[in-house]
């Protein structure tokens, strides 16, 4: 049995000091260098690399990956009548300080900061004094460049153009943003090394290998594919980096155009890692519901989890606190947190209804009447009002029943219960979920939208093409097929036109609370015109007005009351309605929202003080703490220099 990274972080000798949320380039004074006459033996060089998998990440993975890639996507409905992080982002209400916004950007600069100490500092030491060969050292170097890919590509995704940092130690403090598209072959180059030298199994449980690197690669290169489909790579850019890059690769030789090398590229990463999968031990899990329980942590579905330890934990940054914001009963989880006024939006529970699927769904949010047999009644409250209200109050180790009477939806996803349901690994202030961040089912998604882009599809009835994305939603109704009673609604292709709507709110369903759906309408919106006043009319809410209640509305902060009307509420989902004002017959908003604009004329660059208070579909606003420090990165971005990548271009990708 391979020992676990756990093992390796609770006893490592290397604990990296976690750098300043405040300034992402002061790295004098907070970094940290274990001693190197420590870094004696090969064994010690894997030490400094598990910190990256939770430390660097806590402050981007506390709330804020949630509130910046699904509050901010629609996925929540936050009641709170003052403001905070989460109806910020709900209402796209950015240009009010948020920490949403500083502590995502500082966390995620604190990943690339820490894998450059390895890949600058720790891994060339040990090489140079004779403690490991290059290709050793070059095993942890890729876990560190893994890290550094998935860092750059949320920064790209929210803030389009941003510093790329790449040795931490000489970074100038005033740094000028790169531009978009070289940020993101920066992260692409950085995976492509990443699989390169990844070995085929973790070496560890719950370390990173080449099936994880391949599924980061896909969602890299239809990112890719995506701005490519829109036009907006330059020739420049074409000329300088990719034609060099890339010269030995006889499919960028052979492709028409970068949409078909790029969509290529995706497909053949989606379908390795899916056919390579199951020789290494990992897999989709049968049932949905199992990914996201503490007993099942790094389980064969997860390809890179932030690996939290279980227990009382005091090591700042080794808990996660995740549950405590998103629980909605105080009696689930032993009184560890409450979520008052955070619950699923209305438009996620409709699409779920219509093509959730019931395992799906049940993983996800918790459906009124519904019973959860791994789920128990933590202690004994009298008042416990939010749980089984019909009922009264509950003896501890009740199982878990959702009330039939709740009318508005508490989020499951993240909520794992206590100590009863959780083998005592859950304690207050840290439920002990490995939070997934890749898995195995989003390769079987960016397969079939690899498929779409190259093939320039944008509707499909073709089985091939769906073929991964019906595999993923079978799992989905797993329940409604095991019964055999007809409320399968039936594969995508079969059941009508498959298009990248459908795709859309199938990524939805599939990721919910993954922080991952704003990424996805950012994508989509690359694609060109269409496409990008698509994205800004489900934005703002004019679909509704065009097409009616489609799976593309979006009631942003609506009100609305779900209902149980079966009696069969254990393998039925109910129905739900927008809630309306009795005096106004109006329907009930909490709060009115900004609308979504896109103010960048093709050519210029995303962040210039003239944007004015709108939320931007391509851009977050930076940090003001860090302009007010460099103020450089207000004024155009530059591209980034790739000789040194192109010299060594043998080192990050085998050529064919």
């Amino acid at each position: 049995m391979k020992p676990s990274i756990i093992k390796t972080l609770t006893v490592c000798a290397f604990c990296a000091c976690v750098v300043s949320c405040d300034d992402y380039l002061d790295t004098n004074n907070e970094r940290y260098t274990p001693a190197h006459e420590e870094l004696t033996t090969l064994d010690a060089l894997p030490s400094t690399t598990a910190n990256l998998y939770t430390q660097p990440w806590y402050y981007f993975h506390k709330r804020r990956f949630i509130q910046l890639g699904d509050a901010r996507a629609n996925n929540i409905l936050n009641s709170a009548s003052t403001s905070n992080d989460w109806n910020v982002q709900a209402s796209l209400n950015e240009n009010v300080e948020n920490t949403s916004l500083t502590h995502s950007w500082g966390s995620l600069y604190n990943v690339i900061t820490q894998a450059a100490y390895i890949i600058d500092d720790y891994a060339p030491y040990c090489v140079s004094n004779g403690v490991c060969t290059q290709e050793e050292a070059n095993v942890c170097i890729a876990e560190a460049r893994f890290m550094r890919a998935l860092a750059y590509w949320f920064l790209a995704m929210y803030w389009h153009d941003v510093p790329i940092i790449e040795n931490a130690v000489t970074a100038d403090q005033t740094a000028f943003a790169n531009r978009f598209e070289d940020v993101l072959q920066y992260a692409i180059c950085e995976a492509e090394f990443a699989r390169k030298w990844l070995p085929a199994s973790p070496y560890q449980t719950g370390r990173v290998c080449k099936t994880s690197a391949d599924v980061l690669l896909s969602r890299l290169y239809i990112t890719a594919g995506a701005y490519a489909k829109g036009g907006h790579y330059t020739e420049e850019f074409k000329t300088n980096v990719l034609d060099k890059y890339y010269t030995d690769d006889v499919d960028y030789q052979a492709a028409f155009s970068l949409q078909e090398f790029y969509y290529a590229k995706a497909l053949d990463a989606s379908t390795r890692a899916i056919n390579e999968a199951p020789s290494v031990g990992f897999g989709l899990m049968e049932d949905y519901e199992q990914i996201w329980r503490v007993q099942n942590n790094n389980n064969k579905e997860v390809l890179f989890a932030l690996q939290f330890m279980p227990g009382n934990v005091t090591t700042y940054g080794m808990g996660n606190e995740l549950q405590g914001d998103l629980c909605y009963s105080e009696c689930l989880d032993n009184n560890y947190g409450k979520a008052f006024s955070t619950s699923a939006s209305y438009d996620f529970i409709y699409v779920s209804i219509k093509r959730g699927g019931l395992s799906r769904t049940r993983g996800n949010i918790f459906p009124a009447g519904m019973r959860y047999d791994y789920l128990f009644h933590e202690e004994e409250y009298d008042d416990c009002e939010d749980a089984n209200e019909a009922e009264g109050p509950q003896e501890k180790g009740t199982v878990w029943t959702v009330s039939p009477e709740r009318k508005v939806l508490g989020i499951k996803k993240h909520v794992v219960g206590g100590p009863i349901a959780t083998d005592n690994m859950a304690f207050n202030g840290n439920s002990a979920l490995c939070t997934p961040m890749i898995r195995l089912s989003e390769a079987y998604l960016n397969q079939t939208e690899a498929y779409m882009g190259l093939y320039n599809m944008e509707e499909t009835q073709n089985e091939r093409i769906l073929a991964g994305v019906n595999e993923v939603r079978k799992r989905a109704y797993k329940r409604e097929l095991e019964r055999n009673d007809g409320t399968y609604p039936g594969d995508y292709g079969k059941t009508g036109v498959f298009n990248l709507d459908s795709l859309l709110q199938e990524r939805r369903l599939e990721t919910y609370m993954e922080g991952l759906f704003w990424p996805d309408i950012v994508r989509r919106s690359f694609m060109g015109e269409e496409h990008l006043q698509r994205m800004l009319d489900y934005q703002n809410n004019r679909i509704i007005e065009m097409e009616g209640d489609s799976i593309m509305g979006c009631h942003r902060l609506y009100q609305y009351e779900y209902s149980c009307n079966t009696q069969d509420t254990q393998n039925r989902l109910g129905s739900i309605k927008l809630a309306v004002d009795w005096q106004t017959n109006a329907y009930k908003i909490v709060r009115p929202s900004k609308e979504c604009v896109h103010k960048i004329p093709e050519g210029s660059y995303v962040h210039s003080t003239e944007l004015g208070e709108g939320d931007n579909l391509w851009s977050m606003v930076y940090p003001p703490v860090e302009t007010n420090a460099d103020p450089n990165l207000l004024k155009a971005p530059v591209s980034y220099d790739f000789t040194e990548i192109i010299n060594h271009k043998s080192d990050y990708h085998e050529t064919k």
